[in-house]
């Protein structure tokens, strides 16, 4: 069986990648899915990507080194249950390169956000945690960014951080 073959000889499918991008900051990172992982969340990442929209963007307060984009679910993707995403590869210490995500239905949390939220984290260095003001939560690991983008993305995220809130854009990577 020659490499990329799988059982019964098929090739095994190209991970799937999408990417992140803001322009004033120069953010472009590439990530990709962790399928095998995270398959829901990994999937429900690629549905946010394929619309090729552009998300609010903040330093993230309580988890250290994360850039956050807090969506409103039921808009961004009409249709999904976030309810049926299950936890998988989950963790409350992101590592540096970690794509997180927390689907919380309104009313997860006592004075949590008014709508559906799907958060996705960009964590771009050492030191992440999900100690929020609620307490610990757990985040699904679905996707890493490539190592080859990891510096530069450090680098434009600290200036996310200094310029404060911005606007996404998180596409299907070709």
């Amino acid at each position: 069986m020659d490499e990329g073959t799988g059982a019964g000889g098929l090739r095994d499918p190209a991970p799937r990648t999408v990417l992140f991008s803001e322009a004033q900051s120069g953010l472009r990172a590439r990530a990709t899915l962790l399928d095998a992982l995270a398959p829901a969340s990994a999937a429900l990442l690629w549905d946010l990507a394929g619309a090729g929209l552009s998300f609010s963007a903040i330093h993230a307060i309580w988890t250290g080194p994360e850039i956050s984009l807090p969506i409103d679910g039921a808009k961004a993707l009409p249709g999904h249950d976030l309810r049926a995403v299950p936890v998988e590869n989950a963790t409350s210490y992101p590592q540096a390169g970690d794509v997180a995500l927390v689907c919380a239905p309104r009313g997860t949390w006592r004075d949590g956000p008014p709508f559906d939220l799907v958060d996705v984290g960009l964590f771009y260095a050492a030191g992440g945690r999900l100690l929020m003001p609620m307490g610990w939560i757990m985040a699904n690991i679905c996707a890493r960014i490539v190592d080859e983008d990891l510096a530069a993305a450090a680098a434009a995220c600290r200036a996310i951080r200094t310029n404060g809130a911005c606007a996404i854009t998180i596409t299907r990577d070709a």
